[in-house]
C-alpha cells in the first residue's frame, strides 16, 4: 500500500494515541502495585522525603530491584501520587535510579514524597480508595471485559417477545450466568473486598454531602436510606444533624449485619425497596444504588417512593446523591472521560447505567413527582432533589 509522507506522519502520530488507550491498563495496575507494596504508607510513616534506597529496604526491596522501584516511582510521580524532593548531596550508594543521573553525568540524589492524591492509598486511612482500586482489577471484575465482543454477538431471546427480558449483563455472561452478588457470596474475600471498597466511597463522599449541602437536610425530622448497607452513610448524616432521626433500609441479611453497630440516632428496617413497604419520612435517600438498575426496576422504586412520602398526607422528598451524565459541573473534557468509562463498568456487571438529566427527569416525572433540583456536591457526584 502506497502512502505519501503526510499521511505517514499523521498515522505517527495517532499512534501513541492508541498505545495510550491499548495500554491504559498499566496505570491502573501500577496504582495496584503501589497499593500491594504499601509504598504510600512506607513514605508517610518515614516522615520525610526518603531516598530511593531507604525506600527498597523499607518495602523489602532487594538491590537488585531497586532500580525497577525507581522506573515504577517516575510513573507514580508522572501519575500524581508522590513527587520527587532533591535532597543535600550525601555518599552514593549506587542504588539510584536514572532519574538521579544529570546530564553530566554526576548524581543528583532525590527523595519521593506524599502528594495529597497518594493520602487515598493509606491503608489506615478511612477515606481510602484501596478497595475500590483492588476491587477495580480484581479477575472478577475485569474478566467480563474479555468476554465482551462475545456478549455482544451471543443471539438473545426473540427481540419481538412482548415480555422480553433485558439482556443479562456481561459480569453473567463472563460467570456462568452469575450475577455479581452470587458471585460475591461465593467468593468470601471478593465479598470482603467489594464491600470494603462500597464502605471507604461512603465515608468520604457522605462527609462532602453533609458539609457541601447542609441546607437540603436542615428541619428533616426523619430520613430513610435505601440501600444503605451497614449504615456509614446514615451515621455520617445522624452525627451531623441530630435532630433528624435516620433509618437504614436494606435486605435482612445485611441491616443484620449493620444493626450491630448502634448509634443513638439510627435504627435498621429490613425490607425490599422493590416492594411497596419503604417507610414513611421526611426524606427519603439513594446513594449510589439507582445507578445499578435500569430504568423499569428504578421506575417502579420512585413511585413506591413517592408513596412513602405522601403517606398520611406528607409532603417529604427524595434525595438522590448520584451523578447526572454531562451536568455542567463536571462537564470538562476529563470528567466527561471519566464519567464515561464509570458507565462502561456498570455496563459490564450490572443492569443499570449512568443517566444524563434528561433521563433522570423522565423517570422522575414518570413516577408522578413534580419538580427537581440538582447541586454539585464535589468530584463527578451531585445530589438532586425531587419533589412530589
Amino acid at each position: 500500500m502506497e502512502m505519501d509522507a503526510t499521511t505517514a506522519i499523521e498515522l505517527l502520530d495517532s499512534q501513541s494515541r492508541v498505545w495510550d488507550h491499548c495500554l491504559g491498563y498499566i496505570n491502573s495496575m501500577t496504582v495496584h502495585c503501589a497499593i500491594e507494596l504499601e509504598i504510600a504508607d512506607a513514605i508517610h510513616s518515614h516522615g520525610q522525603p526518603i531516598p530511593l534506597e531507604e525506600l527498597a529496604a523499607a518495602l523489602n526491596i532487594s538491590r537488585a530491584k531497586a532500580p525497577f522501584l525507581s522506573r515504577l516511582m517516575r510513573m507514580l510521580v508522572h501519575l500524581g501520587y508522590f513527587v520527587r524532593v532533591e535532597q543535600e548531596d550525601k555518599p552514593q550508594s549506587g542504588l539510584e535510579g536514572e532519574d538521579d543521573k544529570d546530564g553530566g553525568g554526576g548524581r543528583h540524589p532525590c527523595g519521593y514524597w506524599v502528594a495529597p492524591l497518594s493520602r487515598l492509598l493509606l491503608k489506615d486511612n478511612p477515606f481510602s480508595t484501596r478497595s475500590i482500586i483492588l476491587c477495580s482489577n480484581h479477575p472478577n471484575v475485569v474478566d467480563p471485559w474479555r468476554h465482551m465482543s462475545a456478549w455482544f454477538r451471543a443471539n438473545d431471546d426473540d427481540d419481538d417477545a412482548v415480555d422480553k427480558q433485558p439482556p443479562q449483563p456481561p459480569f453473567a455472561f463472563a460467570h456462568g450466568g452469575k450475577k455479581i452478588y452470587e458471585v460475591c457470596s461465593e467468593d468470601p474475600p471478593f465479598a470482603r473486598l467489594f464491600s470494603e471498597a462500597m464502605a471507604g466511597d461512603s465515608w468520604l463522599f457522605s462527609r462532602a454531602l453533609v458539609a457541601k449541602c447542609k441546607e437540603a437536610f436542615e428541619g428533616v425530622r426523619s430520613l430513610v436510606d435505601v440501600g444503605g448497607g451497614t449504615g456509614n452513610t446514615a451515621k455520617v448524616i445522624a452525627e451531623a444533624f441530630p435532630d433528624t432521626r435516620c433509618t437504614v433500609f436494606d435486605l435482612p441479611h445485611v441491616v443484620a449485619d449493620g444493626s450491630k453497630q448502634t448509634h443513638p440516632n439510627l435504627n435498621y428496617v429490613s425490607g425490599d425497596m422493590f416492594a411497596d413497604d419503604i417507610p414513611h419520612a421526611d426524606a427519603v435517600l439513594f446513594k449510589w444504588v439507582l445507578v445499578d438498575w435500569g430504568d423499569e426496576a428504578v421506575s417502579k422504586v420512585l413511585k413506591h417512593c413517592k408513596d412513602a412520602l405522601t403517606r398520611n398526607g406528607g409532603k417529604g422528598k427524595l434525595m438522590i446523591a448520584d451523578h447526572v451524565l454531562g451536568h455542567e459541573s463536571c462537564n470538562d473534557k476529563s470528567s466527561m472521560g471519566t464519567s464515561l468509562v464509570l458507565d462502561m463498568l456498570f455496563m459490564s456487571f450490572l443492569e443499570g447505567c449512568l443517566r444524563s438529566e434528561k433521563q433522570w427527569a423522565k423517570l422522575f416525572y414518570g413516577a408522578g413527582f413534580t419538580r427537581y433540583t440538582i447541586t454539585p456536591v464535589g468530584g463527578l457526584r451531585v445530589l438532586i432533589q425531587v419533589y412530589p
